[in-house]
């Protein structure tokens, strides 16, 4: 039988005037931006705690704290590449991973299937592996007020 893990991950960011808001490397035409230490990429943050909480380790803030130089305005690819290389060390690789980025606006039906292919490639999953949903707070929250961006994770590891 095979190992089988399972990971959960979660972000939330604040969000405030900008042109882009930046979804898995993706640039997403936006009249918000991410309020972020690093360069606020929520899709690779909530991805990555995924992979690592499958995996039994720390959050991502003990390996990239937002209160150090070296973090400021961090390509946070660097963060998942971080996570694969964990999860391939140890002997897995992923089976499935589920993303839902909720966010009032903008829409982003235009970008899903561009945020797969992304997802698929950094994971090295066929894109059928890959689920990214898109929700909305129903105008409720901060989110719903388009003060803030959240984006869930699930994935699942096997050996």
């Amino acid at each position: 039988m095979n190992d089988f893990l399972v990971g959960f991950g979660y972000d939330i960011h604040r969000l405030c005037r900008g042109e882009y808001i930046l979804l898995a490397g993706i640039k997403v035409k936006a009249e918000k931006r991410i309020i972020a230490h690093s360069d606020g990429d929520i899709v690779f943050h909530s991805l990555s705690q995924a992979i690592l909480s499958a995996l039994g380790k720390e959050d991502i803030g003990t390996y990239f704290p937002d209160y150090e130089k070296k973090t400021l305005n961090m390509d946070s690819s660097m963060i998942v590449s971080l996570a694969v290389k964990m999860m391939s060390e140890e002997g897995y690789r992923v089976n499935n991973v589920v993303i839902d980025i909720v966010l009032q606006s903008p829409k982003l039906k235009d970008y899903k299937e561009k945020i797969k292919e992304k997802i698929s490639s950094v994971l090295s999953v066929d894109k059928k592996r890959v689920a990214i949903n898109a929700n909305t707070h129903e105008r409720v929250d901060s989110v719903g007020k388009e003060k803030a961006i959240e984006v869930y994770s699930v994935v699942s590891l096997v050996k």
